[in-house]
């Protein structure tokens, strides 16, 4: 249950400290529950866009099964830099899924599909292009970091910093767009139930993003600074770092979705949701049905029907 601590000088040793075991356990299983309960409700819901949120939580869980194989066998590399990817770049995951959730928040509650003159369709497609370009830039960054070459690794690291910072800014600007939504929703929604219920998820959002904005803040700082400096030392010599500003966030991230699932509050049976296929297209998943618009000036609630 206890790692295999090697020497810290040791140069077969990939890690700078003794990684706990039980922490990592710990994790592991708490990331493959809230999964596998998402893994439900994307079957119980009919929720087909959830398995990117799905392949988070996956690669989340799979990082710590990972860290706990390179605990035991701490001078086997593949092993290790199995573990740092797959944590450095599953967030991007959770992220994607937020974008995608709030195009389909679009469709299915403003009446001319809408959002700062954006089709809901659109919009998820252009944050999640964008969040595509910084998924290649990040994973480019951690592979280079992961060189023996000091020069490289450290190229590596700031090219990782650049992705998460441009990542950040789509974060920023998304949150801007909760914001008139909200605004959106007060205003035009009819049914008091139907306001709250999209006022509700995107405070899940927000709070989801914060989490994610958190995370990345943390990897900024310790990213930023070069391979040896004290900053980057100090950091990269303590384990908590890891869990307490990154692994911990994200599994929160996660369990907010499991907590006010999307489809509970997009649920077909009570309203229903209207394909964004354009969006899709980029991640071929579609659920089958088609959008009625009612007649007579009536606000636009689209719906699935079922075949």
């Amino acid at each position: 249950m206890f790692a295999k601590c090697l020497p810290l000088d040791d140069p077969a040793n990939q890690w700078k400290y003794c990684p706990s075991v039980p922490a990592a356990f710990i994790l592991f299983v708490l990331f493959a529950c809230t999964t596998l309960f998402h893994i439900f409700q994307a079957f119980r819901y009919r929720k087909t866009f959830c398995w990117v949120l799905i392949m988070g939580g996956l690669w989340e869980t799979l990082s710590f099964a990972s860290r706990i194989a390179s605990a035991h066998s701490p001078s086997k590399k593949s092993i290790y830099d199995a573990s740092f990817l797959l944590l450095i770049i599953s967030p991007l995951l959770i992220n994607t899924f937020d974008y995608m959730l709030l195009g389909r928040m679009v469709t299915f509650y403003l009446p001319d599909d809408k959002l700062a003159g954006i089709r809901g369709s659109k919009m998820g497609v252009i944050f999640v292009c964008f969040d595509i370009i910084s998924f290649i830039v990040q994973i480019g960054g951690g592979l280079l970091s992961l060189s023996k070459t000091a020069k490289t690794a450290n190229l590596g690291l700031h090219v990782y910093t650049g992705g998460v910072i441009f990542q950040q800014l789509l974060i920023i600007c998304f949150l801007g767009l909760t914001v008139k939504l909200k605004t959106l929703l007060r205003r035009d929604v009819s049914s008091r139930g139907t306001r709250q219920q999209g006022v509700v998820m995107i405070r899940v959002l927000r709070f989801s993003l914060l989490l994610i904005t958190f995370r990345i803040l943390f990897r900024v700082v310790e990213f930023s600074f070069s391979q040896g400096t004290s900053v980057n030392r100090y950091i990269n010599h303590h384990e908590f770092f890891v869990y307490v500003f990154d692994a911990v966030p994200m599994f929160f991230a996660l369990l907010l979705m499991n907590i006010w699932h999307p489809g509970k509050k997009l649920n077909n049976d009570v309203k229903g949701y209207s394909r964004s296929r354009s969006e899709d297209a980029v991640f071929h998943t579609y659920d089958y049905g088609r959008s009625t618009t009612p007649q007579n000036g009536a606000p636009r609630y689209p719906y699935t029907e079922r075949r």
